[in-house]
């Protein structure tokens, strides 16, 4: 990466499980905007080893965690690597099957010093738009835009947030960890806001259409359709989602009562028309469970059988 003297550095952490070798290309592309990319593959199989031999050669730093250990333990070891290597100024955290457009950090670093020259303290700035979709959003301030529920992938995240917020909260394991990071950012006094122009394109997963009998559902004349999830990627999402309600409906309650309305719609579509039910069901109610009782860390291998059974 060609920079000025006075130009931060910045590093991008990759979180990847069983990477494509379209994750190479993506490496290629980063390295035109960021100083260092590094690629934390989590607990990927043997198979993977050519992919993460061509990422390599590519030019990426690449840590290998021993098992799956989740999406913020991932980010974390990502960042610990980057700040013993090379301690840059800002990162920037990323999906493997994420790819910024060629001039996402220069407009990330841009909305970031407008922001601060215009007087806010900002936390860490997030993309305006994945595949063509806009994030939602809270509300503007003043010329900038608080996104509602942002995704991690596409934070730019500078170096003094993580002396102050803390790194990535492991116990959350997958689902829910970029809205913790939002919320605790939030609650020490810390602007997270959407960087003007910040366009990623990203794998937004498959939807499945809603059918009754055998026919599509339409409502107002619009095929509804719905994200399919595993029992046990279910049990995250409950169990997470039901954790944040806690720890946040005092401190916002606007912002879970929107929350939980996104996912009473999610869980209603996915409970209507998903095959398997009762085991997402039964997923469910063990998450909602076990949020109650304050578990966290990934979920034991025989309740995950258990579930899947």
């Amino acid at each position: 990466m060609t920079q000025h003297d006075t130009e931060p550095s910045v590093v991008a952490v990759v979180a990847a499980f069983g990477p494509s070798v379209s994750l190479v290309g993506t490496v290629r592309d980063l390295l035109n905007q960021v100083t260092h990319v590094v690629v934390v593959d989590d607990g990927s199989p043997i198979t993977a080893g050519p992919v993460l031999k061509e990422l390599i050669d590519a030019g990426a730093t690449v840590v290998r965690q021993p098992r799956n250990s989740g999406i913020a333990a991932a980010l974390n070891a990502g960042i610990d690597e980057a700040r013993a290597q090379w301690d840059p100024d800002f990162f920037l955290t990323l999906d493997q099957d994420s790819s910024p457009t060629e001039q996402y950090v220069r407009l990330a670093l841009d909305t970031y010093r407008r922001a601060l020259t215009a007087g806010h303290r900002v936390g860490f700035i997030t993309a305006s738009e994945y595949s063509g979709h806009p994030v939602p959003v809270l509300h503007g301030k003043g010329p900038f835009t608080q996104p509602f529920d942002p995704m991690q992938s596409g934070f730019l995240i500078p170096r003094s947030t993580l002396d102050y917020v803390g790194p990535f909260e492991e116990g959350l394991f997958i689902d829910g960890v970029d809205s913790e990071y939002t919320m605790r950012t939030r609650a020490a006094g810390l602007a997270v806001l959407v960087g003007e122009g910040c366009e990623i394109e990203h794998d937004l997963g498959e939807r499945e259409p809603s059918t009754l009998f055998g026919r599509p559902v339409r409502i107002l004349g619009r095929e509804i359709s719905y994200n399919y999830h595993s029992p046990s990627r279910v049990y995250y999402i409950c169990r997470n989602g039901t954790l944040l309600t806690r720890r946040y409906l005092l401190k916002d309650p606007g912002w879970v009562a929107r929350r939980l309305v996104e996912e009473f719609k999610a869980h209603l579509l996915r409970f209507a028309f998903s095959p398997g039910r009762l085991k997402l069901a039964n997923a469910a109610v063990t998450g909602f469970r076990d949020a109650l009782r304050g578990t966290t860390g990934r979920i034991p291998d025989e309740l995950e059988q258990r579930l899947l059974r």
